[in-house]
């Protein structure tokens, strides 16, 4: 009988170290597939190494947490949360830990748990706050809170100045409030740090065009109501429109550019014409017109 409970225990012994031994390996593997950016591979080898090293009664809580973080890099976010929920069941508390909430809960349009994550984490861990800022930034903005988008972006800009995709955000945020003075601000810095933006180029050359079209439209109408116009009339409507065009000019660099970049924008094309013809530059309106058709 004390031959058999020594058996067993040398079985025990050695399937223990087994198992052990196949927790580190696959959790070297993880972190191999993890620095060839291969998230997915990564997510399933951590969280298999965090069973084994269950299995074999040990608890490895950053496991769990880069099985989530990989998980939501790979955008499996359904994935993601247990496996946070794991690391945190097991006392893992890091920055990277609501961060990764963050980004979780975002990927699962599921904003306010995500906020709730990053406004603690920021609580939490004040001198990672320039990176709390960023997300609760980002967060804001794609889930269209535009008015806390601008102050947190503000802040990482003032951190980060030369971010362009801080200044491109702030811009857009904007731009949805109806702010254009303060959108096209923001643009025009994100051209002068990267001069090819596309998206920049594209809105700084709507925002104009549009800036400038409804006051000529307004101007039109305001003509075009007046039950008997003199000559007068006629002549002094005809010199405000003629300057108000000149504003087309602004939008012009930006939407040609545009349309190098997007030669089938119809949007692009469409405000092309407008302003060429409006402009005088019949040729060029005639080109874009037959573009349209």
């Amino acid at each position: 009988m004390k031959q058999l409970f020594i058996g067993c225990m040398l079985f025990f012994g050695a399937l223990s170290a087994i198992i052990a031994q196949n927790a580190d390996v696959t959790k070297s593997d993880a972190i191999m597939q993890e620095s060839q950016m291969q998230y997915l591979a990564a997510a399933e080898l951590y969280q298999k190494a965090g069973e084994l090293y269950e299995a074999d009664g040990k608890t490895d809580a950053f496991c769990y947490f880069k099985a989530g973080q990989n998980y939501t890099k790979a955008k499996k976010y359904a994935s993601a949360l247990p496996m946070l929920d794991k690391a945190r069941a097991n006392s893992y508390d890091e920055a990277d830990l609501y961060l990764s909430y963050g980004d979780a809960y975002a990927g699962a349009k599921k904003f306010a748990e995500a906020e709730k994550e990053l406004l603690d984490g920021k609580t939490r861990y004040a001198d990672k706050s320039g990176e709390f800022n960023k997300k609760l930034g980002y967060l804001y903005f794609n889930s269209g809170q535009y008015e806390k988008a601008v102050e947190y972006l503000q802040v990482a800009i003032e951190a980060e100045p030369n971010n362009y995709t801080y200044h491109y955000l702030l811009g857009s945020s904007y731009e949805r409030m109806k702010k254009y003075k303060e959108a096209t601000e923001e643009l025009e810095k994100v051209v002068a740090i990267k001069s090819n933006h596309k998206n920049s180029i594209k809105k700084l050359g709507v925002i104009y065009f549009k800036q400038t079209d409804y006051l000529y439209t307004k101007e039109t109408k305001r003509y075009e109501a007046m039950k008997s116009p003199t000559r007068v009339d006629y002549h002094n409507s005809t010199k405000k429109l003629e300057q108000i065009a000149q504003g087309y000019t602004k939008a012009l660099p930006y939407l040609e550019k545009a349309h190098g970049f997007s030669p089938k924008d119809k949007a692009i094309i469409s405000c092309l014409s407008v302003a060429y013809r409006r402009l005088k530059m019949e040729d060029k309106a005639a080109q874009m017109a037959e573009l349209l058709n």
